[in-house]
């Protein structure tokens, strides 16, 4: 009866209750927002987006009352607070954090670091220079592709590969050579040592790095001794950057940034993990989860009864053990279980049962999949694309997937053609390779126009400046079709008459095409010369045996005289005959014809070779082939002056651009002394705004913009 007095005065009194469930809900944000730190915060937070309910209260009686509130807040943000996972991109120790975690998954998932693995080599598949100098394509490809002396690309992208795809943004610094104008190095560092900083006043920003961790050791304890002094001596204004948290300017050119640009307004690069971060966080909750019943599988908790109750034993009195008889049970079953042959002998009295792990392992297979299917399409694939479809599934997902693919690649093929162009570009300022164009015979430099704006008097104007030409680097094309189909097509398309080069058709097969040419003529050659000597052979065995020898034989192999009104070359047009060599004598020469050396040998005044006379003395420092045969093939694999060298400046010649970019370089800016204190007196480090020292730009880049396009055409003429 109570009951329902209290269910019917709460009937009576909506109102009521709804006014004191307001009060109270007031109450609760009242507290909410005088909550302080992070803690409350969160609980503010939480009580902020979590509405409560109270029913059952009514004046003047006391009744059941239910209090309850609603489900979790839909804030994405709340979430990932309260799961520990960093979003903050603008939080450089959230982002080490996120980088870190990234690592870790690449280097312990195994699909994770398949699909890394598969992402930074399969582009640079292929890899090439071509240009339409091939000198040109020699010396890059010598100084970019070589593995002993040069900067090993196919090995060093597929680490660049690596962090790129891993941690999201990758920064390769390069070391340059002055003196030869080439790279000597590149290395990858460490994007938890960059600090970004964006200028209102420059399009690029500027990077800050911090010292590696060996030199700052160096410069603190100063051992070894001779190594500080050298590293003193060769760059002193690295002292003031010993400490952790200093920074240190460096020059864009010599450190670049490729980075996934995953957020518009972010200078720095999101890794691609990140999308995959909850499906990540839900398999390792999965993996506890079969961790915990694996150890309750293996290890099982086991409930012992020892004792007898009246019915049991069928007397009116129960059978309770006392502690003796439990130690002494207990040290039975441990004893068991330690031994390799287990037995207890006992009474009736005992009943064991496990308490936990009596359960089977579940099949949490359909949840692994749908984890793994979540992460593969982080990188834009599916199983049916790696595994095939099975019964009742299709490919029209796939041909999607298939082209995310395609476009992810190939934007990070061109992200690596835009970092291989950059450091071309500064080899060939160095070098003076310079576009050309040629006409009559001759080649004419091409010149560019430039905006630039003087930073003195900041006048803007527009100077004209040599173009400089480097190879292109060529990679495999990224598709992921059937490449049997796609040549299959091509040859079709030739057999129509579509105009398809050899080239073209041999792109993504492992045939160097130039290589393969020479090869086929030399092999022809080879043939040619093989099937001539062996008819000679038959020939020669025909004649000496006696036998009937064939027309063709004695065309090509049989000595005969020319007659004389059948050779023109023999008739001049006076009348006059020329000698034949060996019949006719010539003057007081005998008629001894001359062989091949003699008939090969120029005279030194440049006159022409009597036939039958002796031949002048040839000098053997002028070359020629009175030597012997193995001098000449050792002189022809001698290294020689290119005759293109001094057109394209293939050689080392950055001495000229050295002594260009000494008297062209604009003086660096110096912060003025009255920005500081009175007493205080800038450092070195702090004078200079512009990189300097080990981590200063190469000084001729710009440079070529002093040189005149008449000087380099009259250069290349001489």
């Amino acid at each position: 009866m109570a009951a329902k007095g209290t269910r019917r005065a709460a009937g009576q009194a909506p109102e009521r209750t709804a006014e004191a469930a307001l009060k109270m809900m007031s109450g609760l944000f009242r507290k909410a927002s005088q909550g302080g730190g992070a803690e409350g915060s969160e609980a503010a937070e939480m009580r902020a987006n979590r509405r409560v309910r109270k029913t059952g209260i009514s004046e003047g009686r006391s009744g059941p009352s239910v209090n309850f509130a609603t489900s979790r807040p839909r804030d994405p943000l709340f979430y990932w607070r309260q799961n520990n996972l960093p979003f903050q991109f603008d939080d450089p120790q959230q982002m080490a954090q996120m980088r870190a975690y990234c690592r870790l998954v690449y280097a312990s998932h195994p699909v994770v670091g398949s699909c890394v693995d598969i992402y930074s080599k399969y582009p640079v598949l292929g890899m090439k220079l071509s240009c339409k100098d091939e000198r040109l394509t020699d010396f890059y490809s010598d100084l970019f592709m070589n593995e002993e002396n040069g900067l090993n690309y196919p090995k060093f992208m597929v680490n660049m590969g690596r962090e790129y795809w891993t941690v999201g943004e990758v920064w390769p610094l390069g070391t340059f050579n002055e003196a030869l104008g080439v790279w000597d190095d590149e290395e990858l560092l460490n994007p938890d040592d960059i600090e970004v900083q964006q200028s209102p006043f420059l399009r690029d920003p500027r990077f800050l790095i911090r010292l590696p961790t060996a030199m700052r050791e160096l410069i603190r304890t100063r051992q070894p001794a001779w190594e500080f002094e050298k590293l003193l001596q060769a760059y002193p204004e690295l002292t003031y950057y010993a400490d952790d948290n200093a920074r240190m300017p460096v020059s864009n050119i010599l450190l670049q940034q490729l980075k996934f640009e995953a957020d518009t307004f972010n200078d720095r690069g999101i890794p691609l993990l990140y999308r995959a971060m909850r499906s990540l966080m839900q398999e390792e909750m999965l993996n506890a989860a079969v961790d915990s019943v694996a150890d309750r599988l293996y290890t099982p908790l086991i409930l012992a009864k020892l004792g007898a109750t009246a019915s049991d034993l069928g007397t009116d009195v129960p059978w309770i053990p006392t502690m003796d008889d439990l130690a002494d049970f207990e040290d039975a079953v441990d004893a068991a279980l330690a031994g390799d042959f287990r037995i207890i002998m006992t009474h009736f009295g005992v009943n064991m049962e496990p308490v936990l792990g009596r359960e089977d392992m579940p099949d949490l297979s359909p949840d692994f999949d749908r984890l793994e299917g979540r992460i593969l399409q982080t990188f834009g694939l599916s199983k049916t694309m790696l595994a095939g479809a099975s019964s009742g599934e299709t490919y029209a997902a796939d041909a999607l997937n298939r082209d995310l693919v395609t476009q992810m690649l190939t934007n990070y093929q061109d992200e690596l053609a835009r970092h291989y162009r950059r450091r071309a570009l500064v080899v060939a300022e160095a070098q003076e390779h310079f576009d050309y164009e040629e006409r009559a015979g001759r080649r004419y430099v091409k010149m560019e126009e430039i905006f630039e704006i003087d930073e003195e008097t900041g006048e803007e104007r527009i100077v004209e400046q040599p173009k400089l030409l480097v190879p292109d680097i060529k990679f495999k094309t990224m598709s992921l079709q059937d490449e049997a189909a796609q040549t299959e097509f091509f040859e079709a398309l030739r057999e129509a008459g579509v105009p398809i080069s050899m080239r073209t058709r041999l792109h993504n097969v492992a045939i160097e095409f130039d290589e393969e040419v020479e090869r086929s003529r030399d092999e022809a050659v080879e043939l040619a010369v093989a099937e001539q000597e062996t008819r000679k052979a038959t020939y020669i065995a025909l004649r000496d045996k006696g036998l009937p020898i064939p027309q063709d034989l004695k065309a090509d192999f049989e000595a005969r005289a020319l007659p004389e009104e059948q050779d023109p070359m023999q008739q001049q047009p006076d009348g006059m005959r020329v000698p034949l060599l060996g019949l006719d004598p010539t003057g007081s020469q005998p008629t001894l014809a001359p062989t091949m050396q003699d008939l090969q040998t120029t005279p030194a005044d440049g006159g022409v070779v009597v036939p039958g006379s002796v031949p002048e003395p040839v000098d053997a420092d002028q070359g020629g082939g009175g030597g012997p045969e193995e001098s000449d093939e050792q002189r022809e694999s001698m290294p020689k002056q290119s005759a293109l060298a001094d057109v394209t400046g293939l050689v080392l010649n950055a001495e000229r651009m050295r002594r260009t970019a000494t008297l062209y370089r604009p003086p660096l800016r110096i912060i003025a002394k009255e920005k500081l204190g009175e007493d205080e007196a800038p450092p070195a480090a702090v004078e200079r705004r512009e990189p300097m020292g080990l981590y200063a730009g190469p000084g001729h880049v710009g440079m070529r913009r002093h040189l005149s396009e008449d000087e380099i055409n009259e250069e290349w003429s001489a």
